[in-house]
């Protein structure tokens, strides 16, 4: 009998697959794509016929870096894309196809997602595969993924702005529809409890702060339908914070040393089961507030009982800097270690 599959070719099916799994139903055996996911870009300007400037390159070329660190964290769990080979940097290579027409970009990163796809073979289950890699692809290449971000730049900036001039330039910027603003939801809800997910959001919201940023050089930008003038890609991109120097490193843990001898903080030794990554880690103090949260810690290590921890770090090419412990909970018995 041959296996089920389906041919993904818009965003409203990838939108439809994620309702579908989060409300319990199985997904189809095999899943690709055809034409999907494909950001198009339209750029207009005397500079701009059938052609690319440096400084729009290096919004690509930011995407494409991004890119190879959301697979070397896929590969090694850390975003440190120094690790990746030749045949990997070869694979994961976006295309970028220039129309004619003032210049009409498409980006195409197919290479990718099979690639990751390939790669989380073994490491998750064929559903959180397939679920991995389709809202992979709507955080890279998604409309309304791109269309969230310059909405959450304009919130940002207007609440930053003093000028009234600039606020009503800016407000007249249309973004999201009701039904856009509604898959958002569930996907922002469903990436927080992924944290490759979480992670890759991240990344991409810096490649496209760098991607905006270098619209500024045409007379207008069209971004699948969301029209930017120079001023307002400028405007956007003002004070823009990059994001992906922080990261998620959720997992099971044991906890080696509780030190609660500074009143100031409190800080816990963890080591990672799996990949036996050490860490020195600041608790949350909201968290320490939850009745019983610190006792769990103690607990854990006074029983060398691996807990579940959600860990907010801060990094370098994946070195970690910092890292500060979010919540702790029991591991589930399918999930205990060896």
């Amino acid at each position: 009998m041959a296996q089920e599959e389906l041919l993904v070719s818009t965003e409203e099916q990838a939108y439809q697959l994620i309702e579908n799994y989060l409300t319990g139903h199985q997904l189809p055996e095999h899943i690709s794509f055809d034409g999907w996911p494909n950001l198009s870009f339209k750029l207009e300007g005397d500079n701009f016929n059938q052609s690319l400037t440096p400084s729009v390159m290096k919004g690509f070329i930011e995407m494409q870096s991004q890119i190879n660190r959301a697979f070397a964290l896929a590969k090694f769990g850390t975003p440190d894309p120094r690790r990746l080979t030749k045949e990997d940097r070869e694979e994961l290579e976006i295309s970028v196809e220039v129309k004619q027409g003032s210049s009409i970009l498409t980006v195409d990163m197919n290479g990718f997602l099979t690639k990751l796809s390939q790669e989380l073979v073994g490491k998750m289950s064929a559903q959180e595969i397939m679920i991995t890699v389709i809202s992979a692809g709507l955080i890279w290449g998604g409309v309304s993924i791109f269309r969230r971000y310059l909405d959450n730049r304009k919130e940002v900036r207007l609440a930053e702005i003093n000028k009234d001039g600039d606020k009503e330039h800016l407000k007249t910027m249309q973004t999201m529809s009701h039904e856009e603003t509604k898959r958002i939801e569930i996907m922002a809800n469903f990436m927080k409890q992924q944290p490759l997910l979480d992670n890759m959001d991240r990344m991409a919201y810096d490649a496209k702060s760098e991607m905006v940023k270098s619209f500024v050089r045409a007379d207008k930008a069209v971004i699948d339908g969301v029209t930017l003038d120079s001023e307002m890609a400028r405007e956007l991109t003002t004070n823009a914070r990059r994001r992906s120097s922080e990261m998620r490193i959720d997992g099971i843990y044991r906890i080696e040393e509780v030190n609660n001898t500074d009143p100031e903080a409190f800080k816990v030794k963890v080591r990672n089961v799996r990949s036996d990554q050490r860490l020195t880690c600041l608790v949350q103090d909201i968290f320490l507030d939850e009745t019983g949260n610190k006792e769990a810690l103690q607990q854990a290590e006074w029983e060398r009982r691996p807990v579940h921890l959600s860990i907010n770090a801060k990094h370098v090419d994946g070195e970690i800097k910092s890292a500060i412990i979010l919540y702790v909970k029991d591991v589930d018995a399918e999930e205990k270690p060896d």
